[in-house]
């Protein structure tokens, strides 16, 4: 019969258990088994079980236990954990093959078994590196934003930020003098902040066309900046021979929503898509010329205005009213229940994965989206949330990046209270800058050649529209300019005002 001294400890135990690894493992969706305790080796065995994957752990109260139980678990479990810290464990642990770790290091053990069941998921984005922070603080932080990447437009410092960038990123010097790429950087930096300028107290419609060539000068000048990027402007000018790479396709419905954007295989577009790291391949090489002919094209190389603007965040509340759609934006935030953190003689072990609450608040995000999205994240799993909407569960591994947020391409802005994660809509393309580019595009082409449908927005049955579209531009003007001042010089920028 146990004394009351072992049912204190296995008391102990228990409550151990459950803490580290039953809560976990149910979390995680693990079903659990628990065995009675052994009451001469002073253990307790748990059996988890999830999607027909079983694994068995031993729990010690103690490390210091007769060799012969050791043995004894090596045959039959898989890990054994000890409740407490690892005390001259070789002294007992010997001649056996199964891991032996203090319990606080589950965690690792639990992700690694996850990670069995749902490998690291292929990511279709560009590859992320990790970035130098510039701090900017200022009573107006746009025309902070704007002074420094308006420096550039002297050939001197643009050349010395090439140079710069060539270091950075283990680029040789070549033979042929950096100046023409330096020069052209400057021109069209220079050629940007004009347009950016000159639609400041303008009408819509004219904000609409200086912002779009603006936005087009400084994706130029993005190219310029980087060691792998463009030559020269003779390059730039080179890809728009061909045209801008985008076209559109009137509405066939009443909608102003349904105005179709198409890219192309030649012209700027897909040249910069191509510089961004996305695959151009299947870009077509003919416009639709109806809402028919997009039919025969494949579908990710198209999309409407609707579907653009789902993928601007800071439209929050604004895009929900004017459609019924879903948002193609979702915000990630630290899952603190499915995330555990092993502590080892006061250091914390970092494991490499974290679990994100990827939280949709419009409630129309399918998962199907999130996992077509590409991201580098397994495991989605809807749970529960309590302030409406709908919230996903995914693991995030970010090997290469000291945390989560590094390894996922997050868009911040200043409208915005955290970072977003963009879903694509046109493809493949998630990055903010080409996306509000292919949407000053359509609206740009709207207002030079489709008078007749600018004129209902503006004062017509689709005047609904019109605040989105206002509040759109009025975004851009802000965030545009940080956008492409991170491109250019390669680093994050966090702007606030002081």
């Amino acid at each position: 019969m146990a004394d009351a001294g072992f049912e204190m400890r296995m008391r102990i135990l228990h409550e151990a258990v459950d803490r580290h690894l039953i809560q976990p493992l149910r979390i995680h969706g693990w079903e659990t088994c628990t065995a009675p305790a052994s009451e001469e080796g002073e253990y307790i065995v748990v059996t988890a079980q999830k999607n027909g994957y079983s694994r068995s752990i031993a729990v010690l109260y103690t490390s210091a236990m007769e060799n012969r139980h050791y043995r004894a678990l090596d045959l039959s479990v898989d890990h054994i954990f000890t409740n407490g810290a690892l005390n001259n464990v070789g002294s007992y642990a010997y001649g056996i093959s199964t891991p032996v770790a203090s319990i606080d290091q589950f965690p690792g053990t639990l992700i690694e078994w996850n990670k069995a069941l749902a490998p690291t998921a292929d990511s279709s984005i560009p590859p992320y590196r990790a970035r130098a922070i510039r701090q900017i603080t200022a009573e107006s932080p746009l025309d902070a934003i704007w002074a420094r990447l308006e420096q550039f437009a002297s050939v001197r410092l643009a050349e010395k930020l090439i140079e710069r960038r060539m270091a950075e990123g283990g680029v040789p010097r070549t033979p042929t003098p950096l100046s023409k790429k330096a020069e052209g950087l400057a021109f069209a930096i220079r050629n940007g902040a004009d347009y950016f300028r000159s639609g400041t107290n303008e009408s819509l419609s004219r904000r609409i066309l200086s912002l779009y060539y603006g936005a087009l000068a400084l994706a130029s000048a993005d190219m310029l900046a980087s060691p792998d990027g463009s030559a020269n402007l003779d390059d730039v000018e080179g890809f728009t021979k061909f045209g801008h790479g985008l076209y559109t396709v009137p509405p066939i419905t009443h909608d102003f929503g349904g105005l179709s954007v198409g890219v192309l295989a030649s012209g700027f577009y897909p040249r910069w898509a191509a510089f961004l790291g996305h695959n151009i391949s299947a870009y077509p090489t003919k416009k639709a010329k109806n809402q028919s002919d997009l039919h025969d094209l494949p579908t990710h190389t198209h999309a409407s205005l609707g579907e653009l603007l789902s993928a601007i965040p800071e439209l929050g509340d604004l895009y929900l009213e004017v459609f019924d759609s879903a948002p193609s934006w979702v915000s990630p935030h630290y899952d603190v229940e499915a995330n555990s953190t092993s502590v080892l003689f006061g250091r914390t072990e970092r494991v490499g994965s974290t679990y994100v609450d990827l939280v949709d608040v419009s409630g129309r995000v399918s998962g199907s989206r999130l996992e077509a999205a590409g991201w580098p994240v397994a495991e989605l799993t809807e749970i529960a949330t309590e302030s409406g909407g709908r919230s996903f569960r995914v693991r995030v591994d970010h090997d290469g990046h000291e945390y989560w947020d590094g390894a996922l391409p997050l868009h911040r802005s200043a409208f915005l209270p955290s970072g977003t994660l963009i879903l694509p809509v046109l493809a493949g393309a998630s990055e903010y800058r080409t996306l509000a580019l292919v949407v000053l595009y359509a609206l740009s082409i709207v207002v030079r050649y489709l008078p007749s449908l600018w004129r209902r927005v503006e004062g017509g049955d689709w005047d609904h529209y019109l605040v989105l579209i206002r509040t759109a531009i009025g975004v851009f003007e802000r965030v545009l300019p940080e956008e492409f001042l991170e491109a250019i010089i390669g680093e994050r920028v966090l702007a606030h005002q002081r």
